[in-house]
């Protein structure tokens, strides 16, 4: 199941400003959502994948974060944005 979430990713990054016709590959449902976590300076850091209706997701260590999308600063308080989701590990 996990590498049908990471078939995804590059749809979401061309539709960085609205993924909301992207489907989750648990559900189905469009309610997906993500966040790079990172170094400000560099961008570098994590990505995390989930879907708002189901509650399942990824995470991707080492990752560049590109420019317009949704990003986290390593300082920033995680919890009040990212909900606590079940990641998918095969």
């Amino acid at each position: 199941m996990k590498k049908e979430w990471i078939k995804i990713i590059p749809k979401m990054i061309d539709n960085l400003d609205d993924i909301s016709q992207i489907k989750c590959p648990n559900c189905g449902e469009c309610e997906l959502d993500y966040r790079y976590i990172g170094d400000d300076k560099t961008r570098v850091g994590f990505l995390q994948m989930w879907c708002n209706k189901c509650l399942k997701g990824i995470y991707i260590s080492r990752v560049v974060a590109p420019e317009k999308a949704k990003f986290l600063s390593f300082d920033d308080e995680l919890e009040e944005i990212i909900p606590d989701y079940d990641f998918i590990e095969d």
